[in-house]
This record gives C-alpha cells, sequence and structure tokens, in this order.
C-alpha cells in the first residue's frame, strides 16, 4: 500500500542484517515487535486515496551469521472508493545476510473480498538475490501476482 513491497522486503532484509551481529552460536538471539500504524495511502493506486490501518507482529530470529528468520504478521484494513478490503499477511524470510539470498515463504500478500474473489495474492515461495541490480529471482514457486504484475487487480477492484 503506501509501501513497495519490494521496499518491505528490502526493509526486512536489512532489519537481518542489523540483527545479525548479535547472534551467538550457543543459542539464538530472538526478538519480538508489535506496532500499529494508520495512514492514507496515496501511491498505490494513483488518484484512489485509502485509508489504511495496520496491526504488525514481526519476529526475528538470529541463529547465525549466516542463518536469520524473521516471521511477519500483517493486518491491514483499508477503504477507499466507499469499499473496504482486508490483507492478510503471514510469511517468513529465511536469509543469509553473508550471501544476500533471501527465501521468502507464506503468504505475503492476501486480498480477498467478499462476492468478489481474490483481488491480489501473492505466497508460496520465492528466493531472490538481494546482491545484484536488479535482484535475481533464484526461484518462484506459487501465484506471485504482486511481485511480478503490481497492484492492478487491487486498483481495478476499487475503481469498479
Amino acid at each position: 500500500m503506501k509501501w513497495s513491497k519490494l521496499a518491505l522486503f528490502g526493509a526486512a532484509l536489512a532489519a537481518v542484517l542489523v540483527a545479525s551481529t548479535a547472534a551467538t552460536a550457543a543459542q539464538p538471539d530472538i526478538s519480538r515487535h508489535a506496532f500499529q500504524d494508520h495512514y492514507v495511502d496515496n501511491t498505490t493506486c494513483r488518484g484512489i486515496p485509502i485509508d489504511t490501518h495496520l496491526d504488525a507482529h514481526i519476529t526475528i530470529t538470529v541463529f547465525s551469521a549466516t542463518r536469520v528468520q524473521v516471521h511477519q504478521r500483517l493486518v491491514y484494513g483499508a477503504s477507499a472508493n466507499g469499499k473496504s478490503f482486508t490483507d492478510n499477511e503471514s510469511f517468513t524470510e529465511f536469509a543469509n545476510p553473508q550471501t544476500g539470498v533471501t527465501r521468502f515463504s507464506g503468504s505475503v500478500v492476501s486480498i480477498q473480498v467478499p462476492h468478489w474473489g481474490n483481488v491480489l495474492l501473492d505466497a508460496g515461495t520465492l528466493t531472490i538475490d538481494f546482491t545484484t541490480d536488479p535482484w535475481t529471482v533464484l526461484h518462484s514457486g506459487g501465484p506471485h501476482q504482486l511481485f511480478f504484475e503490481g497492484y492492478g487487480g487491487l486498483c481495478a477492484y476499487l475503481s469498479s
């Protein structure tokens, strides 16, 4: 929504890199974060302001300098043009900060609307090498509408 998913991926990876310095070989370093946010998204669908509420829960587990896991549970409630929707996201990142390769597994975006169906779904697994420019997709399993196609389905729904 206000953020692009790619930016979210990058921000989460940055958090992983920062957190990885605190890991010990004996036991993992676990940190949990919860926050809420409310904002109007003016960038996802051009010309359609989306009133957005976010409830987020993130757990970062650092096993070693080469093995970090970030679990994100994000629920977005949003409305625009008299329509509302919920985006339920629950996914885990498995990162190797030294190589820059991260695998995402789970439901990164899941927007379903009653009597409309799936508006946008990005789920399954996606492995990305963040050291290349542009990033290199090493593996893609499952539907990844947002990652490969953008917000078109959501914007079509909101403008219908």
